[in-house]
């Protein structure tokens, strides 16, 4: 009896195969679009996702999220940002230069004639940011309007005397103890943040001699990222050069929000909402994508996300993939 021969054909999986390879190989999967179509989305080696955007064409971005590409460095303004912009993330890391200048009384100004406007989309972050205090016998206090957002203390023991000195006294390894130096988180409550162009610091002497403290260890206040101060390096520096703090490049988390005017805050659902979530009409003219999620912000202006199993910019069609 003649034995029958089974033959098992490969040629279907083998033409999937081919077929997803070329797919693959001819570019049919596209890099995800993050920007308006026919705009410049990268400077240097960052990404400039929309809302952001580049150039003089008003179409490529939102109002007031213009940025600047000077020679590969990305500018907000007189800013420089420093990390990448995650279009779902409503924070962005940009570098300022120098201390808060205070005048003879004390007062000072941080964000004086920057980017922080009134009914702009930036703000200092109230997450992240620290205030940071130089000095003897002095306390520093950073408000936005009349709400406190931070203040700590700087003490000198009447022995503590010169740069070489403090120095000596830091301990590498910890934050500021409050003897020469003092630092304390940046925290309002988002109910009583009002929008302001700058916010006003504000240094109070307590010492018996403002003068001999001051000579001894001029105080410098900084607003500044949670991780940038370091007491050894910083202070190493101020001693080194009196002129120091007004060149260095301290980096802060500034918060973003599209802001939207007229009647999108107002809809039919605006009254029965929680406080962060956004009223309908608000999230269809900000969030453009499908599968997004709509923040309200503390200022009242409104941040998108893709939900969770998708990924892109929810701020243009069909930005968010799953």
């Amino acid at each position: 009896m003649a034995r029958r021969r089974t033959t098992v054909s490969f040629t279907t999986p083998v033409v999937v195969l081919v077929a997803s390879y070329m797919a693959v190989s001819s570019g049919t999967w596209a890099a995800p679009v993050i920007g308006m179509p026919g705009c410049e989305t990268r400077c240097g080696n960052m990404s400039v996702p929309y809302p952001f955007g580049l150039g003089a064409d008003s179409r490529c971005y939102m109002p007031g999220f213009n940025l600047t590409c000077d020679h590969g460095r990305l500018l907000l303004g007189n800013l420089r940002v420093i990390e990448s912009i995650d279009p779902n993330f409503y924070m962005l890391t940009v570098v300022h230069t120098g201390d808060v200048r205070t005048d003879g009384a004390g007062r000072g100004i941080f964000g004086e004639g920057g980017v922080l406007g009134d009914d702009g989309p930036y703000a200092l972050s109230s997450a992240g940011n620290q205030l940071v205090l130089v000095g003897c016998n002095v306390r520093a206090t950073l408000r936005s309007g009349n709400v406190t957002m931070s203040s700590c203390s700087s003490l000198c023991t009447n022995g503590f005397d010169g740069h070489t000195e403090m120095l000596s006294r830091l301990d590498t390894s910890m934050l500021c103890s409050g003897i020469g130096c003092c630092q304390a988180r940046v925290v309002v409550d988002r109910e009583e943040l009002v929008p302001v162009t700058s916010y006003d610091v504000q240094l109070e002497y307590f010492g018996s001699n403002r003068s001999r403290d001051g000579k001894r260890w001029p105080p410098r206040v900084f607003v500044a990222r949670d991780e940038w101060f370091s007491p050894w390096s910083v202070s190493q520096q101020l001693s080194s050069d009196l002129q120091a703090a007004a060149s260095m490049e301290v980096p802060v988390f500034l918060s973003w929000e599209v802001i939207v005017r007229g009647a999108y805050d107002h809809g039919d659902d605006a009254g029965s909402l929680p406080a962060w979530e956004c009223p309908r009409d608000a999230a269809r003219m900000v969030c453009k994508s499908n599968h997004t999620g709509c923040t309200k912000r503390e200022r009242g202006g409104y941040t998108c996300y893709c939900k969770t199993g998708y990924e892109g910019n929810p701020y243009i069609t069909n930005g968010c993939q799953g």
